[in-house]
């Protein structure tokens, strides 16, 4: 938490994005701070796949993750509508 947060609010350095290392904060990183593609390749669960591709960008590198059935149904209608 302490890495996004520095990078969020005080400079966005290389050195302090390698210590975010966790789905939730590596998705609020790509939304809050700046789509990268060394924090979106943390992002390898279900939930946190499916929120990244609805709200940052869709990509088949990050898609491939939602698996959970709920999810994986949901994207592919919103995927459909596209």
């Amino acid at each position: 938490m302490w890495a996004y947060c520095y990078c969020l609010y005080i400079k966005d350095k290389k050195e302090v994005r390698k210590y975010i290392t966790t789905a939730d904060f590596a998705l609020d990183y790509c939304m809050h701070v700046k789509d990268r593609k060394e924090i979106y390749r943390i992002i390898k669960d279900s939930y946190h796949a499916y929120h990244y591709c609805r709200w940052i960008k869709d990509r088949s590198e990050v898609a491939k993750y939602i698996t959970q059935t709920n999810l994986s149904l949901c994207y592919k209608e919103w995927k459909a509508k596209q």
